[in-house]
């Protein structure tokens, strides 16, 4: 709870999210998230540095390994 809210005020507030509520059948509104077309963008930015870092670490263990 400490940190997935603050990140998703922040993807909200740096518009790779929008936030709508939606009425509940328990309680008050939900607040549901929704992502933008900038945070598809993002997203798929972040996970191609993710597969380059992931082959990198690859590489390099497999190097280790070798020697």
């Amino acid at each position: 709870e400490g940190t997935i809210y603050p990140l998703l005020k922040r993807l909200t507030n740096e518009h790779y999210f929008e936030t709508y509520l939606r009425e509940s059948t328990e309680g008050p509104p939900r607040k549901y998230y929704h992502l933008t077309a900038a945070g598809v963008l993002y997203r798929e930015t972040l996970e191609q540095e993710w597969n380059e870092f992931q082959q990198r670490v690859c590489t390099f263990l497999k190097e280790q390994k070798d020697e």
